[in-house]
């Protein structure tokens, strides 16, 4: 009876183990204080939980991958964006970098996973949704997910390289794309002792842009020439990239063309508009160490009232900045700020610069110093009295740049 009993036992025990061998279809049992370990959130950076990110080949920043198993065979991996770590001691506030997918704060990947020996796992898959096709291959292992992406969105109007219009003296277009009409146009004295005349912000700007004003080397160039000389061509590629051929400030006498790297700004196209997401990590950090030659009237000033919109300025950062576009029949492509979204953050920006006395004092002050402005002094001051309210009144805005299909697409 006692025998019977052992045998019993040993053969309940026997099937405990053979189901705990089987719980990974042969594979050994889970390793459960391993998941432990590997559920959690890697980021970009990090060195205690690394996340290693290519997208189309290129290293990727700002990102977070979240893995999660229960059963060491199938896992999901949340792919998102970091909060804005450069950003944050100098707003004082969390902003968020956009996903790893152009158009997705976030993008959720269900995943098989293939033991690595006793230390982690191999993935890989494809995943179609949201009118793209995402491919990925992976790794993960105690403090570090390594994760291969490519992204392929169907085409759009914008898929291929477009050359920055050419820039010809007194052309009727040119490289800059300006177009600003307000209700309530400006009423100003062309020539002093004359009647007012009724003039549309976008004549102020593009006479502005007709002016040798921007420095270049020993000379100064109009903002249309030095457009030429520091974008020759923007690539919209099928991975959802933006990338530039362009040339260095200090170079635009004499243009050195290079393209800008991959996964800095991102695009889609939906609902008729161009959404461009910014890496403000990547950014930042191919911004660094370089030397700013801007000089500002009252940079404090312009700082205080640009922070005072960035509620309204920082969700674009994460949900993508809204452009226009046009293609016209002769087949010019216009890309450009627009009357909403940014577009109105900008003019609001402006009136509340306008009103400020001290602002306005040193921009006339600029103007009498410079030989070129001097002769409009008066003009311009009525134009800045005038400004809030016909800035308010602004019926259509476009500001940006203009471009031609690239010949050998």
């Amino acid at each position: 009876m006692k025998k019977n009993l052992f045998y019993a036992f040993a053969l309940i025990g026997s099937m405990g183990f053979f189901a705990a061998c089987s719980d990974d279809d042969g594979k050994g049992t889970i390793n459960t204080e391993l998941l432990k370990e590997l559920n959690t959130t890697f980021t970009t950076g990090n060195e205690s939980a690394s996340f290693a990110l290519t997208y189309s080949d290129a290293p990727m920043v700002g990102k977070t991958a979240t893995f999660n198993s229960a059963d060491g065979k199938t896992a999901t991996i949340v792919l998102a964006g970091t909060t804005m770590s450069q950003l944050k001691p100098i707003l004082g506030v969390d902003l968020v970098n956009s996903g790893v997918v152009p158009g997705e704060t976030s993008t959720t990947l269900n995943v098989n996973l293939t033991p690595v020996g006793d230390t982690g796992f191999a993935f890989e898959g494809t995943d179609g949704s949201n009118g793209r096709t995402l491919t990925y291959k992976g790794t993960i292992e105690k403090g570090k997910l390594s994760m291969d992406v490519d992204v392929a969105f169907a085409d759009n109007d914008l898929t291929g390289t477009w050359n920055l219009y050419p820039y010809v003296p007194y052309a009727d277009v040119m490289p800059a794309h300006i177009v600003w009409q307000s209700s309530v146009p400006f009423k100003v004295s062309l020539i002093p002792g004359t009647e007012p005349t009724e003039i549309q912000p976008e004549w102020f700007l593009n006479m502005a842009a007709a002016l040798d004003l921007i420095p270049a080397g020993e000379t100064k160039m109009t903002l249309n020439k030095s457009l030429a000389s520091l974008l020759k061509s923007i690539s919209f590629g099928k991975d959802g990239n933006i990338i530039a051929s362009y040339s260095d400030a200090a170079n635009m006498t004499s243009p050195v063309w290079q393209e800008s790297s991959p996964n800095m700004i991102h695009y889609v196209v939906k609902n008729g508009k161009l959404y461009a997401y910014l890496n403000i990590d990547a950014i930042m950090g191919a911004a660094s160490g370089q030397k700013s030659t801007t000089k500002a009237l009252d940079l404090a000033s312009i700082l205080q009232v640009v922070l005072s919109k960035l509620p309204e300025l920082a969700p674009m950062l994460t949900e993508g900045i809204p452009l226009g576009y046009t293609i016209a029949e002769d087949g010019m492509l216009s890309v450009y700020i627009d009357k909403d979204g940014l577009g109105a953050i900008l003019i609001d920006v402006m009136i509340e610069l306008m009103q400020s006395e001290d602002l306005k004092n040193a921009l006339l002050e600029f103007i009498n110093s410079n030989p070129t402005f001097s002769m409009f002094a008066g003009m311009i001051n009525d134009v800045l009295a005038q400004f809030p309210e016909t800035a308010a009144a602004t019926s259509t805005l476009e500001l940006g740049l203009n471009f031609t299909k690239n010949v050998a697409e």
